[in-house]
């Protein structure tokens, strides 16, 4: 008794059993499936047997199709080949006798049973014709050149709602193509009944997402084999659609066109006596398996499912963000050490999250508040990340620019060249300049690249950092300017104290041998080169006003002024009349404040910059000024349609002494450039050879 008490309680103790132990055991349940199995392995022979056969008679019916359409086109060849050699066809078309012709193709026609005759003198034109004649398309006309060469092409093709074989045949006279006879055959219901009645089966023909059928067949058919057919399309091989057995060929006999032939076979009968077998086997193997599977399911709910289950809960919860849920299984098997393993992932994913929004937390930081602008794009040039400054320094919504998108928007040219760049050629770049934002809005980045590398060295994309310049390199250029006009200045003051008395004694002389003495045979002469000398000299001496006024400007004496007035006066202040074809047009937004200006400077940079752009174009040229008020700064844009400025040239239009014209001082615009400073306003230039320029004045 004592040696039975433990081996009691081994017994009443569960058995436990391992997942492979539950798979051995799936095992004996599927052998004792084995049986149900075979029964439908007999049926399976049964049905390749079948097919077989339907496989062969459809191949049978497929050439007796082919055959029937060489027949078919044979006939036809023949038919056009004569009817073109006919004499009263050729004299005809011969001699453009139109009528005659069309009462000769109508007898012919009714004669052939055909759907059209038609004649062509040339490719594009149609001399006469009966019945549907096609429409001369592309690839009609070009199967026309070549019967005019002398070829006799045959096609399928598309009339409205019909289906033609088109045969073609040269009309000849001494051996001359005077002419093309063209013969259209319709593929309607009744030929394709005909070919029905020849294979003892069911026919579709296709060509060009048209359908021909004879109506025996019901449209809901039609449009599963079309379906199936799209998907999947159907070969040699057989398929099983609404109770037919279905074969496919292309119409071989005018080359591939698109043209193909769905052959259905009737299974109706086959079907009943394999549903009769069918019938048997399923209901003797259902006893069977409805045993089979009740087992099955007791087994799988018990040692599968159940401890699934509760892995699946806890997956959820981790997934959902409760990464406190505890895993519990009530098993020693593999589902126990899943749920073991599962409860250490749990809590190493609570200290990595941690960990990780730790590290995001701190990153975010240093990009929010770095000032420069940091932007991360991939190997393709799209735009992965980016910081806060780089949508303040860029004046852009970067987030349209993200991803590869149909919303996604286009960067400037300049800074999508050199994102390119920096992803595919240069590994590094430090303190390039670039310039974005045409018309006017300039702006210079500076901007350093460094590849981004993962982990195992394999290059992702590219890190660009770049700061905003614009206001370093516009006070730069403004200073180097500034010292060149200081040297200038001092130049020019000198040079005119050099030669302005001498000019001045000069011009006395020459009004005192004008207005003094008297040349009695050449007067004209002598009054001629006086008045010239007088005018050179006026001529030089304004140069060296400008040269003054440049040398030694003036201060302002700023009062609180109309635009609108200031523009009239400039108009006012121009020999006009001496370009009567020419049109200045002016657009002032209303209520626009006075601003604090000297008028007569400003009236000095307004009628410059007019004369100039009126001088920059053709005689019937257009100037356009418009003033403005944009971000609180008034606007005042003068715009010709002149011949432009190239980027050359541009860079120093504002120097002094610089000028492309073949007089000139080159003060003008280095006078106009100071006046705007000393008005504490910006001016530039946009301009386009061919195309005009437009200064803009910004105050």
């Amino acid at each position: 008794m004592k040696n039975n008490v433990p081996l009691k309680r081994r017994i009443k103790q569960p058995i436990k059993l391992k997942i492979s132990s539950k798979v051995v055991l799936s095992f004996i349940i599927l052998v004792i499936l084995q049986g149900a199995i075979s029964l439908f392995t007999l049926t399976t022979i049964i049905s390749h047997s079948q097919n077989d056969a339907f496989t062969s008679q459809i191949n049978r019916a497929n050439s007796s199709i082919n055959g029937y359409m060489n027949e078919t086109l044979n006939k036809l060849i023949n038919n056009t080949t004569l009817l073109a050699g006919q004499k009263k066809v050729i004299d005809y078309t011969d001699f453009g006798l139109k009528n005659l012709c069309k009462r000769e193709l109508t007898i012919y026609r009714s004669t052939l049973q055909t759907n059209s005759l038609a004649i062509y003198v040339k490719p594009d034109i149609l001399f006469t014709s009966v019945g549907s004649v096609p429409i001369i398309t592309e690839n009609f006309k070009s199967r026309l050149k070549l019967a005019f060469a002398g070829r006799k092409p045959f096609f399928i093709i598309t009339n409205g709602n019909n289906i033609e074989i088109i045969i073609l045949s040269p009309i000849k006279r001494e051996n001359k193509v005077i002419g093309v006879l063209s013969l259209g055959l319709n593929l309607d219901p009744a030929f394709v009944k005909e070919l029905e009645n020849i294979i003892d089966a069911k026919v579709i023909f296709r060509f060009n997402n048209k359908i021909i059928q004879s109506g025996t067949i019901s449209s809901k058919t039609v449009s599963n084999i079309l379906k199936i057919d799209s998907k999947t399309p159907i070969t040699s091989e057989i398929v099983h659609i609404d109770g037919y057995v279905i074969g496919s060929f292309y119409l071989s006999s005018l080359g591939y066109s698109g043209g193909r032939f769905f052959c259905l076979l009737d299974t109706k009968q086959s079907r009943r006596l394999i549903q009769r077998y069918n019938l048997i086997s399923v209901i003797s193997t259902l006893i069977i398996l409805s045993f089979a599977l009740f087992i099955a399911i007791i087994f799988y709910r018990v040692s599968f499912y159940r401890p699934f289950q509760n892995l699946l809960k806890g997956v959820h919860q981790i997934s959902a963000g409760d990464f406190h849920y505890h895993f519990q299984v009530p098993a020693d098997d593999e589902f126990g050490e899943l749920a073991s393993a599962f409860n250490r992932m749990r809590g190493n994913l609570i200290n990595h999250e941690k960990e990780l929004l730790q590290l995001s937390n701190y990153n975010n930081l240093i990009l929010e508040n770095v000032r420069s602008g940091i932007i991360t794009i991939d190997l393709e040039n799209r735009i992965i990340s980016y910081n806060p400054a780089a949508e303040r320094i860029l004046h852009i919504d970067l987030d349209k620019y993200r991803g590869n998108g149909p919303d996604k928007k286009r960067l400037p040219v300049n800074l999508s060249d050199m994102l390119k760049k920096t992803s595919r050629e240069e590994p590094h770049i430090t303190g390039r300049e670039i310039r974005t934002g045409p018309n006017g809005n300039e702006q210079i980045l500076s901007m350093s690249t460094s590849p981004l590398i993962s982990k195992e060295g394999e290059k992702l994309g590219v890190i660009v950092i770049f700061e905003d310049i614009t206001k370093i390199k516009k006070l730069e250029e403004k200073l180097i300017l500034s010292s060149r006009l200081a040297a200038l200045g001092e130049m020019a003051a000198g040079v005119a104290h050099q030669i302005r008395n001498p000019l001045g004694i000069m011009k006395v002389s020459a009004e005192m041998l004008r207005d003094n003495y008297s040349v009695i045979k050449k007067q004209e002469s002598f009054t001629k080169i006086t008045h010239m000398l007088i005018n050179e000299i006026d001529t030089l001496n304004l140069v060296i006003r400008n040269l003054l006024d440049f040398s030694r400007p003036r201060e302002i004496q700023t009062t609180l002024y109309p635009i609108q007035k200031v523009i009239r006066q400039s108009l006012n202040s121009l020999p006009l009349d001496k370009y009567p074809k020419f049109q200045i047009t002016i657009d002032i937004e209303k209520d626009i404040a006075d601003y604090p200006m000297d008028s007569s400077m400003m009236e000095q940079v307004i009628s410059n910059l007019i004369l100039n752009g009126i001088q920059a174009s053709d005689e019937e040229g257009k100037i356009e000024i418009r003033v403005f008020m944009q971000n609180e700064h008034m606007h005042i844009e003068i715009r010709d349609r002149g011949h432009g400025i190239d980027d050359k040239n541009k860079e120093h239009i504002f120097n002094p002494f610089f000028t492309t014209k073949a007089t000139g001082t080159g003060l003008g615009l280095s006078i106009v450039h100071r006046i705007i400073e000393q008005h504490n306003g910006t001016i530039d230039v946009v301009s386009e050879p061919g195309k005009g320029s437009a200064f803009i004045i910004v105050f």
